[in-house]
């Protein structure tokens, strides 16, 4: 998105000490590595660096200026634009709110425990039959990759699909003063970071803070299976709520559920009609996802035809229930190890023994869930207690607190190996798996189970 230095300096209440008012910067980095050229450079102060030392660099690198702090020695570089700044980072939150006031584009906000990613992704692909959209890449839902999404947006945006995470009170709260959701969707609460939150009833309090920032005329979409969110929302919440899920009682209902290697089939009802779907995607989790989008798209408009495409035009995130072929082998691999809570780990092991074929050997390595603090021993070997409905031929788990899922498993009789780390299971893995097998992957994203993958495979992965 393009800002004159007139703007910046506006919106960040800053002063221009260099460089002409009219001077056009065109995105914004706070890397110098990576600038491109016409960028403004915003350098932040790190735990290990201070992004100020690498001004000259950035400005090297074609940057058109930079933001810095007061107090700070202006580089000697007589090129770019320059402006003062009391804070860099709350400079970098004014901008983004000057560039959404600038555009007029309503922001869709995404929260929640478990399928943020997925939910962004669906709505943004059915959105975009109708609407420029600018989308959260990866999962850049912080206070600094949110920033950066709005401001390398085109000029042309006409909607914003915000993934926004959370680990902290406030996480959320201050997400969306810096950029002001009109909807926002909440897709789940279960246990996550609860080693910052400290339990599951922080972790509601944490998510349900986007209900309270949107407008009276703005719009709550959230799963109204969980009834306790249901109530919350219902307290917290000024505007309409819109409620999805596979209780009845639900606006937009999931009915008659099937799963397979080819996406996932269901009888999807709204308040305009009742249709049979199929959503590219794998398991409940694509199914609450699709519930939700579907439930966005009706609000901007979108025909039963557009969502139907939209549903079988979408594609699985990187480690999110993403079913992988490993070339000139038998050997299937669901990857999901993106991230990892108890609710998601549940629902991967399920999702695994749905679609695995009868002469499959099944074989779940499953990585530490992290960041569950005090409840991390308790989490693990429910965990391992939940294998025994669903047998594996073998278990691999990877790591200390994987240790106990496997120590539960091993009572009921599953054949269990250890791993302290992934680099340790990826040398051992690929000499051991040369049959036809189907391999769940799935542990949060600090275990890099993804080395398995590399181990496994030389070349690179195919979609199943």
């Amino acid at each position: 998105m393009k800002l004159s230095a007139r703007e910046i300096v506006q919106a960040t209440d800053g002063a221009l000490v260099r460089g002409f008012p009219k001077a056009i910067c065109d995105g914004v980095s706070i890397d110098s590595r990576t600038i491109c050229p016409g960028q403004l450079f915003v350098p932040l102060q790190g735990a290990h660096c201070d992004g100020h030392d690498f001004i000259a660099d950035a400005l090297q690198n074609g940057a058109a200026g930079f933001l810095f702090r007061h107090g700070q020695a202006l580089p000697t570089s007589s090129a770019g634009v320059a402006i003062r700044v009391c804070d860099t980072l709350r400079a970098l939150h004014d901008l983004t709110r000057c560039a959404l006031k600038k555009l007029s584009a309503p922001v869709i906000a995404i929260a929640g425990s478990n399928g943020k990613t997925t939910t962004k992704e669906l709505i943004a692909y059915m959105l975009a039959q109708r609407f420029r959209i600018c989308a959260t890449k990866e999962n850049n839902n912080t206070e600094i990759g949110l920033p950066l999404t709005v401001l390398n947006a085109p000029d042309d945006t006409e909607l914003f699909v915000l993934e926004m995470g959370t680990t902290a009170l406030g996480d959320l709260r201050t997400l969306c003063q810096i950029a002001p959701p009109r909807i926002g969707v909440l897709t789940s609460i279960a246990e996550e970071h609860l080693a910052t939150l400290g339990s599951l009833e922080r972790v509601m309090e944490a998510e349900t803070e986007l209900l309270e920032t949107l407008p009276a005329h703005g719009l709550a979409i959230i799963n109204g299976d969980n009834r306790e969110l249901l109530a919350i929302a219902r307290r917290k919440a000024r505007c309409r709520i819109v409620t999805f899920g596979c209780a009845p009682h639900n606006d937009f209902v999931a009915e008659e559920i099937r799963i397979s290697r080819t996406g996932t089939h269901f009888s999807l009802r709204s308040p305009l009609w009742q249709n049979e779907v199929q959503v590219s995607l794998l398991g409940r989790p694509a199914v609450l996802a699709a519930l939700a989008a579907t439930a966005v798209a009706q609000e901007f408009g979108l025909s039963f035809s557009e969502i139907r495409r939209g549903l079988l035009g979408a594609r699985s995130a990187w480690g999110r229930l993403q079913l992988l072929s490993l070339p000139d082998t038998a050997i299937t691999v669901l990857h999901d190890a993106y991230n990892a809570n108890p609710a998601s780990m549940r629902e991967a092991i399920v999702c695994a023994a749905q679609i695995r074929q009868p002469d499959e050997e099944l074989i779940f390595v499953l990585g530490d869930m992290l960041e569950l603090g005090a409840m991390s021993a308790r989490a693990h070997r429910e965990i391992g207690r939940l294998l025994s409905q669903f047998r594996p031929d073998r278990l691999i788990v990877v790591g200390e607190w994987a240790r106990l899922i496997g120590e539960e498993a091993a009572r009921v009789g599953i054949l269990t190996e250890h791993f302290a780390t992934s680099d340790d299971a990826a040398r051992a893995l690929p000499l051991t798996y040369d049959g036809r097998c189907f391999i769940l992957l799935k542990g949060s994203r600090g275990m890099r189970l993804e080395k398995i993958l590399d181990a496994l495979s030389q070349r690179p992965l195919v979609s199943a």
